[in-house]
């Protein structure tokens, strides 16, 4: 029976007997409950049409002329199609956005204009992320917050960003020198669907420029903390040999983990505006025979860059939806 949670109008299939709660975790699907600690009456919803019962009252409830009827989802096991009612819904891969204050623990700068930060976020219950989304920084002062991808995995407190501070990108120097001289910053998390929010079952081609590493990197530490047997292949992407500031642990990963292979493509120009770069890491993809039809590709970039491989990889037998990236959010494809 198919149920499906409004407003966010998500859907589910709820085998017969099941509860509309434990149907909905089967699939990934979170809302509020409390009656394991306690509290109850937090799961409510309101039934808008189809027909149930309750496994208090042990009575078919139905819509009648209309009228929606107040019921607890931890209890009530659909008896036909059905569509409820409830708010703060998260579907598969998609987590609450939360404040929270981080302490600085320290800005090390790597690699010419290369910084890696250290924040901790503070003891106790700590917001979910999944691996590969990124948070925003709000600094005083300033109207629109700053992203970065978070380069941890999940799991762990520190959450470690890899800022790129050129001297022309004055945001992500005023971000360096805000938190070199601060104790604690305001962050919410978590943002982006270009993430992992379980292990998957196929190889993984991972692709990255630039500081786009850092999304990878927690990609990577998520799955080999969790014993991932599938290929993972990372392709990362610079103009010039010393801009792969992190080169030492994408060997180590490679030394370490036999199914992990690190492939890196330096483009060895000046040019800020080329984009032959880009045809470099789709080209080193092609070229690897990897089995597209059969693999998930991240790719983390300039939008210049992200349409460009997906277009060669689509080529080449990547199905659309097999390619992950931010920047399909907020870009259109030209």
């Amino acid at each position: 029976m198919l149920v499906t949670l409004m407003p966010k109008n998500i859907s589910f299939n709820c085998q017969e007997g099941e509860t509309v709660y434990d149907a909905a975790a089967r699939a990934g699907i979170r809302f509020p409950i409390s009656c394991r600690n306690g509290v109850c009456h937090v799961c409510r919803g309101e039934l808008l049409s189809g027909k149930v019962i309750s496994g208090i009252e042990r009575e078919p409830v139905k819509v009648l002329n209309g009228e929606p009827k107040t019921l607890m989802l931890c209890h009530i096991k659909p008896l036909s199609s059905c569509k409820i009612r409830i708010e703060d819904v998260y579907a598969k891969g998609e987590l609450p956005v939360k404040p929270v204050s981080c302490q600085v623990i320290g800005v090390e700068q790597i690699q010419s204009h290369i910084y890696v930060a250290q924040l901790l976020l503070p003891a106790g219950k700590q917001p979910d992320f999944f691996a590969g989304q990124y948070l925003s920084l709000d600094l005083p002062g300033r109207s629109t917050p700053c992203y970065f991808s978070i380069a941890s995995r999940p799991g762990v407190r520190t959450l470690e960003l890899h800022i790129q501070a050129d001297p022309h990108l004055e945001n992500a120097l005023e971000v360096v020198r805000y938190l070199e001289s601060s104790k604690s910053v305001k962050v919410k998390l978590p943002f982006g669907k270009a993430c992992l929010p379980e292990v998957p079952t196929q190889p993984l081609i991972l692709m990255a420029a630039g500081t786009g590493f850092a999304q990878m990197k927690s990609i990577v530490e998520f799955l080999l903390a969790n014993n991932f047997s599938h290929a993972i292949t990372l392709y990362w992407g610079v103009r010039k040999a010393e801009d792969m500031y992190l080169k030492p642990l994408a060997l180590l990963w490679q030394r370490e983990n036999p199914q992990f292979r690190f492939i890196e493509i330096i483009a060895d120009m000046e040019d800020q505006l080329g984009v032959e770069h880009h045809n470099q890491m789709a080209e080193a993809v092609v070229a690897s025979n990897h089995d597209l039809g059969a693999s998930l590709v991240f790719v983390s970039g300039s939008p210049r860059l992200v349409f460009s491989v997906l277009g060669t990889l689509e080529e080449n037998g990547l199905p659309t939806a097999q390619l992950f990236s931010d920047v399909l959010e907020y870009s259109e494809r030209p």
